[in-house]
């Protein structure tokens, strides 16, 4: 198993590629910087705040009252799956790929409360889309050989009462072949 950390923009996120068994072959998880969803400046409140950030990028106060300065929208979150090509990549031609993302506690002022997927390119869902949840772990169908992988998804970020700054937060996005 092979880890990599990155920090991207006003979120930290934490990748891990993992190598299928003993073989070669792997699934890399990317998540560019020009994608992270940032907040921005958030004023306390003085209740916890939830904010959605939908898979297009649109930004919504669905409880408390904490107040975001900026009202644009942000660059809806995405990852992009690869394939590694090395002795045993026909693995990406008949095996499906195992995602899990999960939040992470991060010592910010904020926390990812809930994931939502959108839209996914290069492959589709084994058994539908995930629904809505805290912790997602959902399958994809082979990607096929050279292929890339794009999903689009959206999240629920809670911003503790009494918080104000600048909102980032951390989670985790495994991807490996089942």
């Amino acid at each position: 198993m092979m880890q990599r950390s990155r920090r991207l923009g006003g979120i930290a996120a934490s990748l891990w590629c993992l190598a299928a068994g003993p073989a070669a072959a792997e699934v890399t998880v990317t998540l560019p910087a020009s994608t992270t969803p940032a907040l921005g400046e958030i004023v306390a409140g003085t209740m916890p705040t939830v904010f959605r950030i939908g898979v297009d990028g649109s930004v919504t106060r669905i409880s408390g009252d904490a107040v975001r300065l900026s009202n644009a929208p942000v660059t809806p979150p995405t990852m992009r799956l690869t394939c590694g090509l090395l002795n045993l990549a026909s693995l990406c031609l008949v095996r499906n790929i195992r995602i899990t993302m999960a939040p992470q506690v991060s010592g910010t002022i904020a926390s990812v409360t809930m994931f939502r997927v959108g839209a996914v390119t290069g492959t589709s869902f084994s058994g539908g889309p995930p629904a809505d949840a805290s912790t997602l772990n959902f399958q994809l169908n082979p990607m096929g050989l050279g292929n890339v992988v794009t999903i689009q998804f959206g999240m629920d970020i809670t911003v503790a009462a009494g918080q104000r700054g600048v909102a980032t937060t951390r989670y985790t996005v495994n991807a490996d072949f089942v």
